[in-house]
């Protein structure tokens, strides 16, 4: 409904009959056009010059007319139903996740593989959803998350104990491998133990960015039987295989980091039945975003069917 002068109501039912009066400037065509009687027809458009105080058309044995003030008001009414219709368009598209404001966070590891295609199937299914993706480390994640600055995150490796205040899933899988210097003796091989590791020195990404994932590797170590020396930490997987390369020590990555292509170093498969590194995405519990809820469920069933034999 709409608000008109002294605060009297129009419906947009009156609107809409004006319309096709004005545009068919024949009551009786006008009629069938909508699927009423004649006189209700008529009626309606009297109300409607009462209600406004203006004579929006003439009528006379020769037909009917516009007056200036009916081209005027009929101008006007094709712009507010249009805007109407656009307006409970959107609305439906908000409701059911299609349109506003993504903002995803990922670990650069992802950027080598699930994410591209993930993000490019979902752009083009949800195009008027407006996607802003953010690299940063899984700590920084959860926090953005929390503090509402991300709405989601791919947050990488993530312990298998529930979060209290996010909700996750794993999203993906990656085997562990061996990052050599290329010109390592162990280099020759096709796989190798982890154990083979025991006396080389272990350059990590920082633990600030790894929180978790550098724990759980130092416990493989433990379990294989040594203790790994950890040589240095840095922020980026890409200067840790710059350290490879240069022949300073080794590290152990998820196999996605392989399609970093890094001269100087060789990727390396793990013998042994070692845990697969799995990623995980994560979202904060109750956030009521209807695009992040139908982001979540597209996520989700391109997993299963990624599972899927």
């Amino acid at each position: 409904m709409l608000i008109c002068d002294n605060h009297r109501w129009m419906e947009l039912r009156h609107l809409r009959t004006f319309q096709v009066v004005a545009e068919e400037l024949n009551f009786s065509r006008a009629a069938r056009k909508l699927h009423v009687a004649q006189p209700a027809l008529s009626r309606t458009i009297a109300d409607l010059e009462a209600e406004m105080e203006v004579r929006l058309l003439n009528r006379n044995t020769h037909g009917v007319t516009l007056t200036d003030a009916g081209a005027l008001f009929l101008e006007r009414v094709r712009q507010i139903l249009d805007d109407t219709r656009e307006a409970v368009t959107e609305a439906r598209r908000r409701s059911r996740g299609e349109t506003g404001t993504l903002r995803v966070g990922f670990i650069g590891t992802l950027s080598q593989s699930l994410l591209p295609t993930l993000l490019h199937a979902y752009r083009a299914q949800y195009p008027f959803v407006d996607l802003v993706i953010r690299e940063m480390g899984p700590t920084q994640q959860r926090e953005k998350i929390l503090s509402g600055h991300l709405d989601c995150g791919f947050i990488g490796f993530a312990v298998d104990s529930p979060d209290p205040e996010l909700e996750t899933f794993v999203v993906a899988e990656d085997d562990l491998m061996a990052a050599i210097p290329a010109n390592h003796p162990l280099a020759k091989k096709s796989a190798i133990r982890l154990a083979d590791l025991k006396n080389e020195a272990f350059f990590l990404t920082a633990q600030a960015n790894a929180p978790v994932f550098n724990p759980w590797l130092v416990k493989l170590c433990q379990k294989s039987g040594f203790e790994p020396r950890i040589a240095r930490e840095t922020d980026r997987a890409a200067t840790v295989l710059n350290y490879i390369a240069a022949g300073f020590g080794i590290s152990l990555f998820p196999s996605s980091i392989a399609a970093l292509a890094t001269p100087g170093v060789r990727f390396l498969p793990l013998k042994g039945r070692l845990p697969k590194y799995r990623y995980k995405f994560a979202w904060a519990r109750g956030n009521p975003s209807q695009a992040l809820l139908q982001f979540v469920r597209f996520v989700q069933e391109r997993r299963r069917a990624s599972a899927s034999p």
